[in-house]
């Protein structure tokens, strides 16, 4: 009897010590330097002298954290030794009895069902819709680099060849949040032309053909409700979302994604072929012949991406300045509120616009005030939108869509899609968008904004050949 104690309470004290210490952390951080140190080893632009130079360094940092590691590890598995010293009959029976093959299948099934139930209680205390296994699963799959690598080396071992080429005749719907991006992906993948990352593909992302193979997540729509938003969208497994901000999280985060912000991320050529891979992935699973995304961080690497995919069309949906700014507070606001979960699912997503989670776009610095003002976010929308003006500059594909007129004329929808290519039937998904009336602000830098705003409605109503 004391022997099944021991190994019970060893289970969960090392399931306890699993989860709180950086051991999965650790292993992504090591995938990743390798990774990188590959990339190093086969690219053909990096000189053997430059690769003799930096390997050693990549080679120090896989080896200090190869000990890190197990070091780690061995802290964590501290407890099931601690148990075999209090064993009567001694350390050597313990360490034999647990090779048991019976003893094995109890310990796994002890701490399984301890991190279950360890689950379960956080969320008992929170209002996530998420089930306690689904979070679980998701924290597996999404909080773990190396998982989310492993799965996607494994999805491209086992489908990529069998992908449909990519033609690059693609649609990339970005800009802030709150600037009508969701409508108007949404408008655009109803014409039923495009694929796209779903609800249904998550936690697995990375691997979407893998993952539908294992789930059936996606064979029907399921409930629709309304998103966390409060914003009256309503979504199903089947609806579109901002997913794939993961890859670049995954692959690239610690370029870009600081404590203090998101940096403009510029990826390299092998990084963007890396990603344009997921694309044909997506397009197996969908069957269809163009991919449509929406994905707010976008803005960051805008010009590497317009460069890259000359045969895309890059949409920025355009906001009135101020209303946009009076939504971004509101949304902020609410998503202080978030439980943890949701606050570790947003950043699992590289979604960081507003919330606990906030992390400010530094394209001229970290904008000046506090998040809980109108100004701050008039100063986020001046310097996200000054970015964009100059990425928009110098590239032909991208197009701003004055959002307002977007939504009230059906005029502005079907030159949108003759843009991109599409047959421009009536549409459903646009409508006006709601929020509560902007308060006190800084009247010259609302000033500042809505000429800002006037020069790019201007230049995107031109595009799209539309008298403005």
């Amino acid at each position: 009897m004391l022997f099944w104690v021991l190994v019970i309470v060893a289970a969960i004290l090392a399931s306890e010590a699993f989860v709180r210490l950086p051991v999965l952390q650790k292993i992504g951080t090591v995938a990743a330097t390798s990774r990188k140190a590959m990339k190093l080893v086969r690219s053909a632009r990096v000189s053997d002298h430059w690769k003799e130079r930096i390997l050693p360094v990549y080679a120090l940092k896989i080896g200090m954290g190869s000990v890190s590691f197990f070091l780690l590890l061995c802290a964590a598995l501290l407890p099931v030794l601690l148990a075999g010293l209090l064993y009567p009959p001694g350390l050597s029976a313990w360490s034999h009895a647990l090779l048991s093959p019976l003893v094995i299948v109890i310990l796994c099934a002890v701490s399984l069902g301890y991190i279950w139930l360890r689950q379960k209680a956080r969320t008992d205390k929170a209002v996530s819709d998420y089930s306690a296994l689904d979070q679980m699963l998701h924290r597996l799959a999404l909080g773990s680099p190396a998982v989310a690598e492993m799965s996607h080396d494994l999805e491209r071992g086992m489908f990529l060849k069998s992908s449909p080429p990519d033609t690059g005749n693609h649609v990339f719907v970005t800009g802030l949040a709150r600037a009508g991006t969701t409508i108007l992906m949404r408008e655009i993948y109803r014409t039923g032309q495009f694929g796209s990352l779903t609800y249904a593909d998550m936690p697995f992302v990375l691997a979407p053909n893998l993952w539908s193979r294992l789930s059936s997540k996606g064979a029907t729509a399921g409930t629709r409700a309304e998103r966390a938003h409060g914003d009256g969208i309503e979504v199903d497994t089947q609806s579109p979302e901002a997913l794939d901000e993961v890859y670049w999280r995954t692959f690239d985060g610690q370029s870009y994604i600081g404590a203090d912000g998101l940096s403009p991320h510029a990826p390299d050529a092998d990084l963007i072929a890396g990603y344009r891979d997921l694309i044909r992935l997506i397009l197996r699973r969908t069957g269809k012949p163009r991919y449509v995304a929406k994905n707010n961080n976008n803005i960051l690497r805008l010009p590497a991406l317009a460069s890259a995919m000359p045969d895309a069309q890059f949409l920025i949906p355009l906001r009135d300045p101020l209303t946009h700014a009076a939504s971004l507070l509101n949304q902020h606001e609410r998503f202080l509120k978030s439980d943890p979960f949701v606050r570790d699912y947003m950043t699992w997503l590289g979604h960081h616009e507003f919330g606990a989670t906030h992390r400010p776009f530094l394209f001229d610095g970290k904008p000046e005030g506090d998040p809980a003002t109108l100004d701050y976010w008039l100063r986020a929308w001046i310097a996200a939108y000054g970015a964009l003006d100059r990425a928009e500059a110098g590239h032909a594909n991208v197009t701003f869509v004055p959002y307002e007129a977007l939504s009230a004329d059906p005029a502005v929808w079907q030159a949108v899609a003759r843009r991109i290519g599409v047959e421009p039937g009536p549409a459903t998904e646009l409508r006006t968008v709601k929020d509560k009336a902007p308060g006190r602000h800084d009247p010259t830098l609302a000033e500042s904004a809505r000429a800002l705003h006037a020069r790019l409605a201007a230049r995107g109503f031109a595009k799209l050949g539309l008298p403005h």
